[in-house]
């Protein structure tokens, strides 16, 4: 009898623990050869280190991992974002559309037209439907209206190309793109070191400069003001600089054109003539400049941008347009759309994401990409490496 009561009273005291401790009994795990339904968000070893670097371990060409497993969620729905339409923006897209099994997720591709109002109106439309994160280019006459609607949606973004930095001039997007004073000096340095090669031992002095500017555009600004700089410096004593602003037409050929050939036109005295760029539109009009007037023996034209050269030198182009600084659509994609994954995530906040690359006055980081002077003789390597580093 004792016996019975004291079974009973042990099979009392585990209903007791059970109930007192809330659990029931454990279940059984799915099975090794059944597949996990994918979460609709990232786990929760997802969370995010509080100043940890998870970019640091990025390739040459800035592809990193930030330790979930892309089949383990959601497929994300990026918006990838832009004012008007350029060859650097569909291919930008291309590449996107090209990794986005491998990092799964889904790509809205949108172009704005010019329509910067229809721009800012969409970015919260595409909140309304779904969107996870945003991959923009942040347009500098409304930059302000763009990061505020940004900002509203509560979601994770990543600009593209443009800086956003406040009075104090501190970058306050997380963003990729090149710096555009060491751009422009870049470019000019080449025209110089390579002037021999195109017109002969002649005296520098005898070349005239046209600087492309498009001033409305903080990024492209610094462009020409890094190309004039140099230029000053290495030919201390020209007396034929002259400046050509976008700003009076578009971003196009057309606009490149109309700025230039009037200088070439009223300095006919100049027998030699160095065009550095900001845009490569600019550049493509500057070069048809040239070939009209008949003078482009003597005229050597350079840009910051490769898209539309590379695709002329595809086609068999050999004229005055004879240098581009070479930026990979993979070396601005990348870098970028890493980083959005990380914040989408939960890996990254936008306060750790490229924390080493930030210079000290910056509240974000502007992620500066690696770019390489390139001719019709040495693009295709130059690509071809970057692709190679893919990964």
């Amino acid at each position: 009898m004792k016996k019975a009561i004291s079974v009973m009273l042990a099979v009392l005291m585990v209903i007791t623990l059970f109930a007192c401790s809330g659990k029931g009994p454990a279940t059984a795990s799915p099975s090794a050869e059944g597949s996990a339904t994918p979460s609709a968000t990232p786990s929760d070893s997802a969370s995010p280190s509080t100043d940890a670097d998870i970019s640091a371990s990025e390739n040459a060409v800035g592809f990193f991992k930030d330790g979930v497993d892309p089949a383990s969620r959601k497929t994300y729905n990026v918006v990838w974002a832009y004012p008007r339409p350029m060859a650097l923006m569909q291919n930008i897209t291309d590449v996107l559309k090209e990794l986005s099994t491998k990092l799964n997720y889904s790509v809205t591709d949108y172009c704005a037209n010019n329509d910067v109002d229809q721009y800012v109106q969409n970015i919260q439309l595409f909140a309304d439907q779904g969107a996870d994160g945003y991959l923009c280019v942040i347009d500098p006459s409304a930059s302000d209206r763009i990061k505020e609607v940004l900002d509203e949606t509560g979601l994770p973004y990543i600009g593209v190309l443009n800086s956003v930095r406040d009075s104090s001039g501190s970058e306050i997007v997380p963003c990729v793109g090149i710096d555009g004073k060491a751009a422009g000096a870049k470019i000019t340095q080449w025209l110089y070191d390579n002037y021999k090669t195109y017109f002969g031992d002649i005296d520098p002095a005898q070349i005239g400069f046209i600087d492309i500017d498009l001033s409305t555009n903080k990024d492209f600004h610094d462009r020409y003001e890094g190309a004039m700089e140099k230029f000053k410096e290495l030919v201390p004593n020209s007396t034929h600089i002259y400046s050509a602003d976008g700003v009076t037409g578009t971003m196009d050929a057309d606009t490149g054109y109309n700025i230039t050939a009037p200088i070439f036109t009223a300095h006919a005295d100049v027998k030699y003539w160095f065009v550095a760029s900001c845009l490569e539109m600019y550049a493509q009009g500057a070069a048809r400049a040239a070939e009209g007037l008949k003078i482009d023996k003597n005229v050597m034209i350079t840009t910051v941008g490769s898209d539309v050269l590379s695709a002329e030198w595809d086609a068999g182009y050999s004229g005055c347009w004879v240098s581009c600084l070479a930026l990979s659509d993979y070396q601005y994609t990348i870098p970028a759309i890493c980083g959005l994954v990380a914040l989408m995530d939960g890996k990254a906040t936008p306060d750790s994401l490229w924390s080493g690359k930030r210079a000290s006055t910056d509240q974000f980081t502007f992620y500066n990409i690696s770019n390489e002077m390139v001719t019709k003789d040495t693009y295709k390597a130059f690509f071809d490496s970057v692709k190679s580093s893919v990964g």
